[in-house]
């Protein structure tokens, strides 16, 4: 449970603290493992809207809705779309998904020699 590594947050919103919050640590705390494996798919979420977040804020600048397109907001673009694809692992390929194992190659072989001389038995010519 979260319990087990309790982070302290001050908000400082009503004094103008420009960080906005602060973060304490103590000697008890610490994520396991086992804490970081169950925590995964919430951190992912929340790292997909934070970036989603980012580019709703540069897309206008970069589509010249704002006039003439920003090189500052592309390059952050650019930067968060990369983060997005390798969020989704879109920088890898996925083996094994479209390829057919060897098995399946080898009765696909077969298949194709089959049909190859189905064909060529009808275009041979007849003999009489």
């Amino acid at each position: 449970m979260i319990s087990s590594f309790a982070v302290h947050v001050d908000m400082h919103l009503c004094q103008g603290d420009p960080g906005g919050m602060e973060l304490s640590v103590t000697p008890d705390m610490g994520i396991g493992e086992e804490e970081l494996a169950r925590s995964t798919p919430m951190v992912r979420a929340l790292v997909l809207q934070r970036l989603e977040l980012m580019w709703r804020t540069c897309e206008p600048f970069i589509n010249a809705d704002a006039g003439k397109p920003d090189p500052r907001f592309i390059e952050a673009g650019i930067r968060v779309v990369d983060r997005l694809t390798k969020l989704y692992r879109l920088d890898s390929p996925v083996h094994g998904a479209n390829e057919p194992d060897s098995v399946t190659r080898v009765d696909v072989r077969e298949l194709v020699r089959a049909q190859v001389g189905e064909l060529e038995a009808r275009m041979a010519p007849e003999t009489g």
